[in-house]
């Protein structure tokens, strides 16, 4: 799971209670990343960089990690320090941009894509 605001506190403490609450037990098996709290505010660019970031990690097998976390509090798989290797098939993206627009975009490996 490609998450939004891991990075800043407030916002971390309520996107991360939702993940849980959305995903419940399921919520500690299912690795989250928010790789681009290492480059900051994209406004309007956040989406197209979070799809970008889910392309390649499924592409790549890889997880990337969450950079500037230095306490991550909550009760998920919060990837950070270095990539993790996994098998991607599915990727879910929450993103955030200019003007408070929300954007959550499943994305799901053309290996593994339904008919």
């Amino acid at each position: 799971m490609f998450a939004d605001a891991f990075g800043v506190p407030e916002a971390d403490r309520a996107e991360a209670l939702a993940i849980a609450d959305v995903l419940g037990a399921q919520g500690r098996r299912v690795p989250v990343t928010a790789p681009k709290t290492g480059i900051g505010r994209a406004y309007c660019g956040a989406p197209v960089l979070d799809v970008a970031a889910a392309v390649l990690a499924m592409e790549h097998g890889l997880v990337p990690p969450t950079p500037n976390v230095f306490d991550p509090c909550y009760d998920l798989d919060l990837v950070t320090g270095s990539a993790r290797p996994a098998e991607l098939r599915t990727a879910l993206v929450l993103s955030r941009g200019l003007m408070g627009s929300n954007a959550a975009l499943v994305l799901r490996h053309g290996a593994h894509a339904l008919s």
